[in-house]
Order: C-alpha cells, then sequence, then structure tokens
C-alpha cells in the first residue's frame, strides 16, 4: 500500500488558532475515493506531528503545501524525508511560486530536492502522479498537471482550466470523515468552499489570475451536507471561514446565508462567519449581511484614486456599489472596517492620503492599512511590473513563523514594497507612523469620539492625526523618532542578508523571544505610559481646537461633555472589576460617542458606562493566567494581537425608558 503523508504546515511555536487543512483534505478525498484500497494518506498541520510521523515510518510520498508562511518549513521535511527514505517522492502545490515558464523552472533548480510541482488545483494532478506510481509506470515523463526537471529542463503540461465544467464534481473531504479530528480541535477554524475562481484581476493578488478567473461552483446539496455535518461533528467552534473570493457573485449565495443562519440558530454556534464580500453586487451583499445578521462588515476598498484602481486591476469595481453598502451597516449603527494598501502602482504620497482622507469620510468604522506584500504568481511581483514602476522591496521576519524543527533552526521572511516610482521610502516610511496613529486613535476606540466630533464639524480624523504626527511636543516628537528607527531597524536588504542575521543563535533566540507586530507594541508602549496617552490627548485637542476655532457656547459646552465621556471610556486599569456609572448626557453629545445622529433630537439621555463581564474574563484569561498577573509590555502587545484592542475603552449604553 502506498504510504502518502500531506502536510499543510504552520509554525506552532504559538498557541493559537488555526484553519482546518481543507486544501490538502480536497486531494486526498479525491484520491481515497479513486484508489481506496492502495493508498493509506496521513494529513498533517503541525510540524512535530509530521516530524514524529516520517521518523516513525517514512512515507513513499510527501505533499506539502507552499505559502510565504511556511516555505523553508518544508524544505526542512522534505530533507528529513529524503535522508531516511532516499526513493520518497516530494511534491509541492501552492500559489508561492511564479506561474510562467521560466518561473517554474527556476523554482525547481533552486529547489532541488523537490520532485514535482503542481499548480492551481492539485487534485486531478496528484491523481496522475499517484496512478503511475501505483502502476509501476515510468516517471521519465511528469503526469499532466505536474511540473519537473527533466535533465535539468522543464517538462510541464497544464490541465486547460478554461475548459472546467462551471460544476466542481469532486468529493467532499467532510463527508468522506478525512477532517473528523481536525474538526474535534477546538484551536482549528472550520473552512468551506462553495466557488473556485475570481473574475477580479487584481494585480498584487493570486486568486483571480487568468488560469482561474472562471467562477465555477460545488453542488448545492453537497454545500449543505457539509455545513450540516460540520455543526454536528465540529468541537462547536464560535468561527466558522467560508474562503470563496466573491460570496454573494451568485443568486444562490443568499440561500447559503439562510442555511448559515439556521445552523447557527438551531446550535447557537458558530458566533461568527468571515465572508469576503463580492464586489459590484451591493444589494445582494447587503441581503446575505441581514440573514446573517453581521454585527459588523469588512469592506476593502485598498485605494480611492482612480488611476491606481485601473493600473492594479481593481478599476472595475464600483464605488457606488461600496457606498451603499457601508450605508447599510452605518444606518442599522453597525461598524464596518476597511482594508488600505500602500505601495500600490502609480500611487503617490498625495494620492495615498487622499485615500485615509475617503476612508473617514466614507464612514468606516476601523481602517486597515497594510504594506503590501509580494506574493510570487501575482502581476505585481513579476519583473515586467517591477521594472515598469520601480519597485523597490526589503525582506523582514513573519511573525510566528519561527521554530526548531528535525534539530535546525528555521523561520520565514517576507518580501514586502519598500517604495515605487512614485512614492519614497521615506514617504512610505511617514504614512507608517501615521497609520500606527489610525490604530491607536480610532481603531482601539481610545480618541475616536473627539475625531468624530471633529469630523462632523468638517475637519477630516486623517488631517488632524497626520498633524499629530507633526507636532513639535518634544515628548511625542521622541516617541515617533523611536518608533520610526525601530520600523526601518526590522528591514533587510535581502533574504539572503535576513537569514544570516537570525542563523545565529543568540539572534535566534531574540527573535523566537522578542519579536512582534510594531503597531501592536506601540499601542502597549503608548497605553502603559500615562503621560504620554495624556500628551497624546492634549495635543489632539489643541489641534482640533485650532482647526475648529470653537467659540459657540453650544458647542464648547458639548466638547467639554465629550472629553467628560473619553475619559470615562477610557480602561485605565485592565484588570478592573465589572462596574457601572450611570449618568445623564445631553442627546447631541450623546450622537457623536454612539455616531447616531437621531438622538440628537433628545433633551437629556440616561446612559450606563460600565465594564461588562465578558472583558472582565478576557483580560483576566490573558493578563493574569492563573492568577498570576502579567502586564509586561510583550504580554500585553500579545494581549492586544489576540483581541485585546477592544479592551482598552469601556462600553456604553442607553438605559431604556
Amino acid at each position: 500500500m502506498l504510504k502518502i503523508y500531506l502536510g499543510d504546515l504552520v509554525y506552532d511555536t504559538f498557541n493559537t488558532n488555526y484553519v482546518i487543512p481543507l486544501n490538502i483534505a480536497y486531494i486526498a478525498a479525491y484520491v481515497k475515493e479513486k484508489y481506496t484500497s492502495d493508498v493509506d494518506i496521513v494529513l498533517f498541520k503541525y510540524p512535530q506531528e509530521l516530524e514524529k510521523a516520517i521518523k516513525f515510518a517514512p512515507p513513499d510520498i510527501l505533499g506539502l503545501s507552499n505559502y510565504s508562511w511556511n516555505e523553508r518549513l518544508n524544505y526542512v521535511f522534505f530533507k528529513m524525508a529524503k535522508r531516511l527514505n532516499p526513493n520518497v517522492i516530494t511534491v509541492m502545490g501552492g500559489p508561492n511560486i511564479r506561474t510562467d515558464y521560466d518561473g517554474i523552472e527556476k523554482f525547481l533548480s533552486v529547489n532541488k530536492l523537490l520532485d514535482y510541482y503542481i499548480l492551481l488545483e492539485g487534485e486531478k494532478p496528484f491523481g496522475n502522479l499517484v496512478e503511475k506510481v501505483i502502476g509501476g509506470s515510468e516517471l521519465s515523463k511528469p503526469p499532466l498537471g505536474c511540473a519537473s526537471l527533466v535533465e535539468g529542463h522543464l517538462h510541464f503540461e497544464s490541465l486547460d482550466f478554461k475548459k472546467k465544467p462551471k460544476q466542481i464534481d469532486l468529493p467532499s473531504p467532510y463527508l468522506t470523515g478525512i477532517l473528523d479530528h481536525f474538526l474535534l480541535n477546538p484551536n482549528m477554524i472550520p473552512l468551506f468552499e462553495t466557488t473556485r475562481g475570481c473574475p477580479f484581476g487584481c494585480t498584487y493578488c493570486t486568486w483571480g489570475i487568468s488560469a482561474l478567473a472562471k467562477v465555477r461552483r460545488r453542488p448545492l446539496d453537497v454545500v449543505y451536507e457539509e455545513l450540516d455535518y460540520v455543526a454536528r461533528k465540529s468541537a462547536k467552534q464560535a468561527n466558522w471561514i467560508f474562503c470563496d473570493a466573491n460570496f454573494g457573485i451568485l443568486k444562490r449565495d443568499v440561500e447559503i446565508s439562510t442555511k448559515i443562519r439556521q445552523i447557527m440558530n438551531k446550535n447557537e454556534y458558530p458566533i461568527n462567519v468571515t465572508l469576503w464580500h463580492s464586489k459590484n453586487t451591493s444589494e445582494r451583499n447587503i441581503e446575505i449581511a441581514k440573514i446573517i445578521k453581521d454585527s459588523s462588515g469588512s469592506i476593502a476598498i485598498q485605494s480611492t484614486d482612480p488611476e491606481v484602481l485601473r493600473n492594479c486591476g481593481r478599476g472595475n469595481i464600483e464605488l457606488s456599489q461600496i457606498k451603499k453598502q457601508i450605508d447599510y451597516y452605518k444606518n442599522n449603527c453597525l461598524e464596518v472596517s476597511t482594508d488600505i494598501l500602500v505601495g500600490l502602482p502609480g500611487e503617490t504620497a498625495e494620492s495615498h492620503m487622499n485615500t485615509l482622507i475617503t476612508a473617514f469620510d466614507l464612514g468606516f468604522g476601523r481602517i486597515m492599512p497594510y504594506n503590501i506584500r509580494m506574493l510570487p504568481g501575482s502581476q505585481y511581483e513579476s519583473e515586467i511590473d517591477r521594472e515598469k514602476y520601480r519597485i523597490e522591496t526589503k525582506f523582514r521576519p513573519i511573525f510566528g513563523a519561527y521554530g526548531v524543527y528535525d534539530g535546525q533552526r528555521v523561520f520565514e521572511s517576507e518580501e514586502s514594497v519598500r517604495a515605487t516610482k512614485d512614492m519614497t521610502e521615506s514617504e512610505l516610511e511617514r504614512f507608517k507612523i501615521v497609520h500606527w496613529l489610525i490604530y491607536f486613535s480610532w481603531n482601539t476606540g481610545l480618541f475616536k469620539i473627539p475625531l468624530r466630533f471633529a469630523q462632523q464639524h468638517g475637519v477630516n480624523p486623517a488631517i488632524i492625526l497626520y498633524q499629530l504626527y507633526s507636532c513639535k511636543s518634544s515628548l511625542l516628537v521622541d516617541v515617533f523618532n523611536k518608533m520610526e528607527k525601530e520600523s526601518m531597524d526590522e528591514w533587510f536588504e535581502t533574504k539572503e542578508e535576513m537569514s544570516l542575521y537570525y542563523e545565529q543563535q543568540n539572534r535566534f533566540d531574540e527573535l523566537v523571544n522578542n519579536f512582534v507586530k510594531l503597531n501592536f507594541l506601540w499601542i502597549a508602549s503608548v497605553y502603559q505610559d500615562a503621560n504620554i496617552t495624556s500628551t497624546f490627548l492634549s495635543e489632539l485637542v489643541r489641534i482640533i481646537n485650532e482647526a475648529l476655532q470653537i467659540e459657540n457656547h453650544e458647542t464648547l459646552s458639548n466638547w467639554d461633555d465629550l472629553l467628560r465621556i473619553v475619559n470615562k471610556l477610557t480602561c485605565k486599569d485592565l484588570l478592573q472589576e465589572e462596574f457601572i456609572d450611570r449618568s445623564k448626557v445631553t442627546g447631541e453629545t450623546l450622537s457623536y460617542v454612539l455616531n447616531d445622529p437621531d438622538l440628537s433630537k433628545e433633551e437629556a439621555v440616561e446612559v450606563e458606562i460600565y465594564r461588562a463581564k465578558e472583558d472582565v474574563a478576557f483580560c483576566n484569561y490573558h493578563l493574569s493566567p492563573g492568577g498570576k498577573k502579567d502586564l509586561s509590555i510583550h504580554n500585553l502587545t500579545r494581549f492586544l494581537e489576540m483581541g485585546g484592542m477592544k479592551m482598552l475603552t469601556n462600553r456604553i449604553r442607553v438605559v431604556p425608558k
């Protein structure tokens, strides 16, 4: 019997949530259906488990998924497998590769332990390989869909995806039971795929490359069976994720949403369902949001500059459709977030600043700016686009992607845009601090109320925060200078330079023990220093006062009331117990706090500012494990990353009349 190990590996350095390995499970289900009695397939997510299995019983075939967060890790296991079984066949699949002929050949030439690479969909190519091995066929010519080097030259015949039918007729890994033991792990988040393909060709993304542009769907009855199966067999996980590129692109997605809602009502789980909504189908997306009862929404705009959007393949996405969805969330007093990318093709410092301004104008409750990670296989990562836009990149470690396996120190790197012909590195770096100010002041909620007050009086929060970054306060100047240095210090000119640096034991230990995401580190550092936090607020108030030139007595009164509420809402002790503080405020003041214009019609409204029981429990779990208080910067940073950003403020609610 052919022993096959398939891995979708993640570093298990930290105890956190991971997604179920649905990708390799599709391959396993397909191969098991065709060759039931001839194969023994085992799936792996955690490297330590795969290491034990290979050392105990090396496989005949080892197949691993290839992403930027596990590429180096994979080669540790290929090397181990080849050492213990020189005849093992090594296979890799996944999007982390350039898909042109030269790119594939170079990848295989560099990675000499790799026998085959499978691009795009993997079920049938991997099945073709297994069929040849079982049949004892000569492997001098790679199976259809498998790329390999033969006498130093690439041999690869791709499947024709354009001829594939709209319906995906492949066995469900859930319904075959292959994923049962993963479902029983409460740290594993169930994944679902109802369609494949994306018609939107964003140049920085690998989802919509031309070969995968056709949207194909799984049978609806199979989707329903999978949902019921996972609800019945799982560990009652609170979160489910649908990995369709455009959920809502098909009319039937409304029916699927109804099915999801029925399961949520019946079982009281999942609590949160993550979807990537389709573009240009706002009415359907709104209907889906209503059915699932989203408590918040996410709409990625990336940029609002028309030329930039055309350059990056998003020119066919209509802003009017996005506005309709935003209005739905706003009208229902629900928060909606957005993603924004810095360093897009053709983007200048001015156009990026305008995007930030527009994001606030559109009413996003959370604005998440990100660097662009260069993804092999995407157009923006190609040599053509690198030369066209004069893209300059650097490298840094990927947070959490490091560990020791088979006695080797292993870590991953990401390549990100640091400059283009239209934006210098110093301009991009200045935005790093502005972006952080958005996280700290707006996304945490700490200073959202005064910023919203200013916005409703005609001054955009992005402009205020940019001015805050340029303020003359010696304390804040020192804070920003330190941030800028820390930001620059985490980057390396080349991947090789970074590898040499962290391969040294003391630096690797520093990476494992102290490397954190800077946005969270900076929030933790500032939040812990009451003097810095109060200086931030006083400078923010000064800028708003100067911008608005508040003279009207009624407006000034609301402003003072707002600042008192901001003080009460700020959590000054993350380990504080539950409390309720009841008071009366004017309706107009409260309208700024809750972002509800209708409240301004009320003369006085009774409210409660309180610390919720679940917030106390969350903070104690992360910051006082086992009753031992740990408010160190490192632990506080980790706490923020695990969802603690929302804990920095207390809650407020209107007391029913």
